[in-house]
């Protein structure tokens, strides 16, 4: 099932994926077509070709998720004004003046050590949130497959009529999934970018589309769909395409609806700005300061001499989790 994710949240080009999906019905549909097991009729080689999960590595897809890429121009202009202090420090300073920065340095680096334990708990503790929060997220999603298998074992496919039901059940709850997801997803966004969109993919047909729109915002009515499917299953018993247990459909589909609704409270309910910002000023304030409790100073021995080492480490780790958090923080966009 990751291939599902993968497909609906990925981050790779969803031409590719479309393309892929299309090609599959072709096949399917094509008359005369000699398919004659499950995997012909629609391998997963081709998705997991273009998802996060393949092993293929290439520059282009390491380099977007490398830790270069999120933070190597942020250290390179830190170092930039580490050694422009250092300079002016060096050359620009005579030796009473360079006295007292020496002072200053010591006074800032002395005090700076409990500060930066208190930041790495501080911020680690920031980070733990978001990464609980995160992965809530992503087990509040509701699994697709459920449905197709209940169907599969209540409904009576004997009967061109059964199996209308089962497809419009199942694409009653697709459908809700893509109207409350693509408001917080941007690549499900990308992937239907308008509501005639919906149409083209057959996940609703013009007129119930019209329907939906007549009632307001179809990212705030999301969960009409998974009405009209509970109005169908009620409806099952009298045209018997499920001739009981209805209320085994009923409860799979009020499952489905209540994990959606929970992702869409996390939308409505945003992890406090404010602890963001704490923790944001803090970090640039204890690297600002850094940037001279952490200069070499005339007639010290230093093992790396006009290279702070520690200090490359120290912010790698820092701005590393940061930029963790902050790459996490929404699970459906393009990070």
């Amino acid at each position: 099932m990751p291939g599902f994710i993968h497909r609906m949240f990925g981050r790779e080009s969803t031409r590719k994926r479309v393309g892929l999906l299309q090609e599959m019905y072709e096949k399917i549909q094509s008359p005369g077509s000699d398919l004659d097991n499950l995997w012909e009729r629609g391998c997963s080689d081709g998705w997991y070709a273009h998802s996060k999960s393949s092993s293929i590595q290439t520059f282009s897809r390491w380099w977007p998720r490398s830790l270069i890429a999120h933070i190597g121009l942020e250290l390179f202009c830190y170092m930039v004004m580490y050694y422009i202090i250092h300079l002016v420090y060096r050359e620009a300073l005579n030796e009473e003046q360079q006295a007292e920065f020496g002072a200053l340095v010591v006074y800032f680096s002395k005090n700076l050590s409990p500060v930066g334990r208190d930041l790495a708990f501080l911020l680690g503790f920031y980070v733990k949130q978001i990464v609980s929060r995160w992965w809530d997220q992503y087990r509040s999603l509701p699994w697709p497959d459920k449905l197709p298998l209940l169907t599969h074992a209540l409904v009576n496919y004997e009967t061109e009529k059964s199996k209308k039901f089962a497809k419009t059940i199942n694409r009653y709850a697709m459908l809700s999934y893509i109207l409350c997801l693509r408001r917080i997803s941007k690549a499900l966004k990308k992937m239907f970018p308008s509501n005639q969109s919906l149409t083209a993919a057959k996940l609703a047909t013009p007129k119930e589309l019209s329907i939906i729109e007549s009632q307001g915002d179809l990212g705030r009515i999301w969960w009409v769909p998974i009405s009209w499917a509970m109005t169908s299953v009620r409806k099952s018993k009298e045209d018997k395409t499920v001739s009981s247990d209805q209320k085994i459909l009923i409860a799979a589909l009020t499952e489905f609806q209540t994990k959606l609704e929970k992702v869409d409270t996390y939308d409505h309910v945003v992890f406090p700005p404010v602890y963001k910002q704490v923790v944001s000023f803090a970090v640039y304030i204890y690297f600002g300061l850094s940037l001279i409790g952490s200069q070499e100073l005339k007639n010290t021995p230093e093992i790396l001499p006009y290279f702070p080492a520690f200090l490359v480490l120290k912010f790698i780790f820092f701005f590393g989790w940061l930029e963790v958090a902050e790459a996490i923080n929404n699970p459906f966009g393009d990070d």
